[in-house]
């Protein structure tokens, strides 16, 4: 009898150069989920931070201008909202606008983040009053500027008028 001369296939499995192909794209794929995750976790902490401050600049506008025209020159926010949020005078804080007369500087705390506001109002008319609030916050946390102030790279502006 006469029996043919067959290879003697090794069992099946997977080569050294598979698995170290296969542990390749697994990494890649878990270091870009990472990757993704890291980044919509920063950009949802910078749009909450953006609508906590148009929502603090609208607030203190608003309580502002609902003073009326004779009283808008005597608003002070520790006073009108303090059970509300944690507002405090401040030394910090953004630039006033340009041809406005300042009315103060204050250091808010929202949702665990920290802003700054800056109030001013310019007489327009006899009976006209733009009042200005400026919130600024900062965008990466840590930075600070070269003489080691507060760094506030992020600004929200909101104007309103009120009239006699």
């Amino acid at each position: 009898m006469k029996t043919k001369n067959r290879r003697i296939r090794p069992l099946a499995g997977m080569t050294l150069i598979e698995i170290m192909a296969a542990i390749v794209i697994i990494s890649i794929a878990v270091i870009g989920a990472s990757g993704y995750r890291y980044y919509s976790t920063l950009d949802a902490r910078r749009a909450t931070n953006q609508s906590t401050a148009a929502r603090i600049a609208l607030l203190l506008s608003e309580n502002w201008r609902g003073l009326g025209y004779d009283r808008t020159a005597d608003f002070d926010p520790p006073a009108h909202l303090s059970p509300d949020m944690d507002v405090a005078a401040s030394e910090a804080g953004p630039d006033y606008a340009e041809g406005f007369t300042p009315l103060n500087r204050y250091e808010i705390v929202a949702n665990n983040a920290q802003f700054w506001a800056a109030l001013s109002y310019r007489d327009e008319a006899a009976d006209l009053r733009t009042l200005n609030t400026v919130v600024a916050w900062k965008g990466r946390p840590g930075i600070t500027s070269d003489s080691g102030d507060i760094s506030m790279d992020k600004t929200f502006k909101l104007t309103t008028f009120v009239a006699d």
